[in-house]
């Protein structure tokens, strides 16, 4: 029994090293100091008092709150967590990914505990040369293309909506209309609304609500209803509407010459005028952009002398997360995933692909500085984790040293801080031909 608790710890290397499977039995005596701090912790949080003896009543106050197998679940991975942490680090095994567990059976007081933890050690990787590698400068060039791609850029972004010739809804139109829509019964805000301008088109509305406002005019009112598969697949979604329409209209992107610059950015003058801004900033960003690819090549030259096996695992976690980020950041920005693609050229499967490919060229990139940090022996000294801890939401930055190192935030932060040396160095060192 280790000074963990563990009435058994035993490691077994599977598939040629790539994976480590653990199998963990921990004391009872363990298991219940563990479980009482957790359902104190849960207490604290929950705002429930606890006395030092009332273990028991915790558990129920706190099933009563929530529920039974919430706290059983919650309890469960708690003690996952923890252990897991533990018997890797008793073990000495450097891991990259998030261990995957299994209990057959809940944490119970007065019991041990078992479980088995799956493993991805970190691949045994090197690099041909550690010393510093040969690039060329990037130019980058700005010609008159550049500019052109800008104003019509700020063309679209001007564009005007006008009245339609032709009057009646049809496919590729804006319609300005009232909307009142139901999704089983339940009013559906995300597109129902007064005098909302919509573009009639696939994609950014239900095929049946385009096919049933085709060919209306200003004026005319409809009412309908249409069923579409729901995201399960299993069911469909029964959709009401009425709607009533105002006007059919087109959106016209403005021809960019003296009098509209005159008129919409009259601090230029003339197109020249706006021809010239667009060019001071344009080169007020090439060092930048120059500064920020040579970083990339630098980065691109190191991963081509890795060598070594990295792990399947290790690719689709990095695309999953890489993913993850995406789907967010275009969530925020209030489109689908679909919409995004068809504004950008492209299918759901060339994105993921291309995510995947990043995804796993920046992950070797990564795994070549941590090599070359090792090699060259550059470390992560303890005042530089220390300021990087500062830096740390506040919550974090609170945490007790022993806490930080305990829940692996320490380690975390130290790769992140070696990468940044290597690169460092790689920048300093790197012989830059013209």
């Amino acid at each position: 029994m280790g000074q963990t608790g563990f009435k058994k710890l035993v490691a077994e290397e599977k598939d040629g090293g790539m994976r480590i499977e653990i199998e963990i039995v921990v004391d009872a005596a363990r298991v219940n100091e563990t479980l009482d701090e957790f359902y104190r912790l849960m207490a604290q949080v929950r705002g429930m008092g606890a006395k030092a003896d009332d273990r028991l009543s915790l558990k129920e106050r706190l099933a009563e709150e929530i529920s039974a197998q919430e706290v059983e679940a919650a309890s469960k991975d708690f003690l996952l967590n923890r252990f897991t942490m533990e018997a890797v680090r008793e073990l000495g095994i450097d891991t990259v990914l998030t261990p995957g567990v299994h209990a057959d059976d809940p944490p119970c007081f007065n019991r041990d505990f078992s479980f088995t933890a799956s493993l991805t050690p970190r691949p045994r990787l090197s690099l041909t040369d550690i010393g510093p590698v040969e690039v060329q400068r990037p130019i980058v060039s700005i010609d008159e293309s550049d500019i052109d791609a800008q104003i019509a850029y700020s063309a679209q972004q001007c564009a005007e909506y006008q009245a339609s010739a032709h009057g009646e809804i049809r496919r590729g139109d804006y319609a300005v209309m009232d909307i009142g829509m139901t999704k089983n019964g339940k009013p559906c805000k995300d597109l129902s609304g007064l005098r909302r301008r919509v573009e009639i088109s696939e994609g950014l509305l239900p095929v049946a609500f385009i096919e049933n406002v085709l060919s209306m005019r200003a004026g005319e009112e409809r009412s309908f209803s249409f069923s579409v598969p729901a995201e399960d697949g299993e069911k469909t979604d029964r959709y009401e509407a009425a709607v009533r329409l105002y006007e059919v209209q087109e959106r016209v992107v403005p021809v960019v010459d003296d009098a509209w610059v005159a008129r919409v950015l009259p601090q230029f003058g003339d197109v020249a005028g706006v021809r010239a801004h667009i060019r001071a900033d344009l080169e007020s960003q090439k060092a930048k952009v120059e500064q920020q690819e040579l970083v990339l090549r630098v980065r691109s030259a190191l991963e081509k002398r890795l060598v070594g096996v990295v792990p399947d695992e290790m690719y689709q976690e990095a695309k999953d997360s890489l993913m993850a980020t995406t789907l967010a950041k275009i969530e925020a920005q209030g489109q689908t995933f679909e919409a995004y693609c068809e504004e950008h050229g492209t299918t759901k499967d060339e994105f993921t692909m291309q995510a995947f490919m990043q995804a796993a060229e920046t992950l070797r990139q990564n795994l070549a500085l941590d090599v070359l940090a090792r090699e060259r022996g550059i470390a992560a000294a303890t005042e530089d984790v220390a300021a990087a801890k500062g830096a740390l939401p506040a919550g974090l930055a609170a945490l007790s040293d022993e806490e930080f190192e305990r829940r692996g935030f320490a380690s975390s932060l130290g790769e992140s801080i070696r990468r940044k040396k290597a690169l460092a160095w790689l920048m300093e060192t790197a012989q830059v031909e013209n």
